[in-house]
C-alpha cells in the first residue's frame, strides 16, 4: 500500500477512474479486442499447431490504440477545469503527483493484464502450454505497458487538450513501434548501411518479441526502464516549468 504524499494523489486519482467510465471501457475493449483477434481473425482453433505466442505478440499493437485514452485526461482535465493551480500549491513536490498519478493510471494496465490470464488458464485446458514463456510475455507486456504509459501521461502534461493528448501519444507511441519493425529496419538499412539497426534498437517491438520467445534480457529489461523514466522526467519537467 502507498503512503504519504504519492499515496495520497494516488488513491485520488484511481478513485476517479473507477467512479467514471474510463477504466471499465478500456478493460473491456482491450479484452474484447484481443479476443477478437486472436480467437476469430488468426483463428487459434483452426490453426492445426496452436499456441499462444500470437497472442501476446500483439498486445504491444493493442496498448498503441488503447493506452493513450486512458492517459489523455491525468493532466490535461487537470489544467482545462483549473485545478492543477490548486494541486500544484498543495505540500506536494511535483514528482510525487507525478508518480501517483502514473501508477493509478498504469494500476489500469496491470488489471487488465491480470485478466488476460483467462485466456492462458482456459487453454490450457486441451494444451500442453510453456509457462515459462508465458511468464516472461507478461513481465514484458508489464514493462512496455509501462513505457507506454509513461508517454501518455507526459503527452497529457503537455496540453490542456486531451484529444491533442491523446493524439500526440499515439505518434510518439507509433514512432517507437515502427522504428523496430522488420521491414522498417531493413528499409533504412537500405538507405544508409546501419541505420536501421541503430534507430530500430529504439523500438520497442524487438524488444519485446524477446519477451515472447520466453527470454528475459537484461538489455530489454534496462531498456523498458529507462525510457520510462525518462519520459517520466519529461513529465515532470513539463509540471515544473508550468509554476515559472
Amino acid at each position: 500500500m502507498l503512503n504519504g504524499n504519492v499515496g495520497t494523489i494516488y488513491r485520488r486519482e484511481i478513485a476517479s477512474y473507477f467512479t467514471s467510465p474510463i477504466a471499465y471501457i478500456f478493460v473491456c475493449a482491450f479484452l474484447v479486442v484481443m479476443g477478437i483477434f486472436f480467437f476469430l481473425i488468426n483463428g487459434f482453433f483452426q490453426n492445426p499447431n496452436p499456441e499462444l505466442r500470437t497472442y501476446y505478440t500483439w498486445f504491444i499493437f493493442a496498448f498503441l490504440l488503447l493506452t493513450p485514452p486512458v492517459t489523455m485526461r491525468l493532466w490535461s482535465e487537470e489544467k482545462k477545469s483549473g485545478t492543477i493551480e490548486i494541486l500544484m500549491t498543495l505540500p506536494f513536490k511535483s514528482w510525487q503527483v507525478v508518480i501517483g498519478k502514473y501508477l493509478a493510471s498504469y494500476t489500469i494496465v496491470v488489471i487488465t493484464l491480470v485478466l488476460t490470464l483467462v485466456v492462458p488458464l482456459s487453454v490450457s485446458a486441451v494444451l500442453d502450454l510453456d509457462w515459462g514463456v508465458i511468464l516472461s510475455s507478461y513481465v514484458g507486456a508489464l514493462l512496455m505497458s509501462a513505457v507506454y504509459m509513461a508517454v501518455g501521461s507526459w503527452a497529457s502534461a503537455m496540453t490542456e487538450n486531451q484529444i491533442v493528448a491523446l493524439l500526440g501519444s499515439m505518434i510518439v507511441l507509433a514512432l517507437l513501434v515502427v522504428l523496430g519493425l522488420p521491414p522498417v529496419m531493413e528499409t533504412l538499412n537500405r538507405l544508409v548501411s546501419g541505420l536501421g539497426g541503430f534507430l530500430g534498437w529504439f523500438g520497442t517491438y524487438p524488444h519485446y518479441l524477446n519477451f515472447t520467445k520466453g527470454l528475459i534480457n537484461p538489455v530489454d529489461v534496462v531498456y523498458s526502464l529507462s525510457l520510462t523514466a525518462f519520459f517520466l522526467i519529461l513529465n515532470n519537467f513539463a509540471v515544473e516549468w508550468r509554476k515559472y
